[in-house]
C-alpha cells in the first residue's frame, strides 16, 4: 500500500518567526525540506507577495479516509474544534485551493525554504 499524499501550506511569515532558537529553527526548516522530497508530500509556501488572504484567519487540516467521509480540524485562539458538516467542508477545500493559487510551485517553496534555513538560521 502505497503512502497517503499530503498537501501542507505554509505562510512564508512562519519561516522567518523565530519559536526556538536558531539551531531548532534550522532544523525545522531542514526537516520540511527532507519531507518534501517524499513522492507522497507536498509542501508549499504561501509567500508575502500574495498579500492578505484567508489562511491568515487560522489553522485548518481536511482529512479524508476511504471508508469515512471527510473532516476538518479548525485551530482556534480558545481551542480546536472538529468539523464534519459538509458545507463547512466545501469552504474549507475552496479556501484550501485558492491559498494553493496563491503559494509558489513546490521546488520554488523547497528552495525558498533551504535559502531561509542557511541565510537566517544557520547557526
Amino acid at each position: 500500500m502505497s503512502p497517503r499524499p499530503v498537501w501542507s501550506l505554509i505562510d512564508e511569515a512562519a519561516l522567518h518567526r523565530e519559536v526556538g532558537s536558531s539551531e531548532v529553527m534550522h532544523g525545522q526548516l531542514v526537516h520540511l525540506v527532507n519531507l518534501s522530497r517524499r513522492p507522497n508530500v507536498t509542501i508549499q509556501v504561501v509567500p508575502y507577495s500574495a498579500g492578505p488572504h484567508s489562511g491568515l484567519l487560522g489553522a485548518f487540516v481536511i482529512a479524508e479516509l476511504d471508508d469515512s467521509p471527510p473532516i476538518a480540524y479548525l485551530e482556534t485562539a480558545a481551542e480546536g474544534e472538529t468539523v464534519e458538516d459538509p458545507s463547512v467542508l466545501a469552504r474549507l477545500a475552496l479556501t484550501f485551493d485558492n491559498l494553493r493559487s496563491k503559494a509558489l510551485p513546490d521546488v520554488a517553496s523547497r528552495d525558498l525554504i533551504v535559502k531561509v534555513a542557511e541565510e537566517r538560521w544557520k547557526a
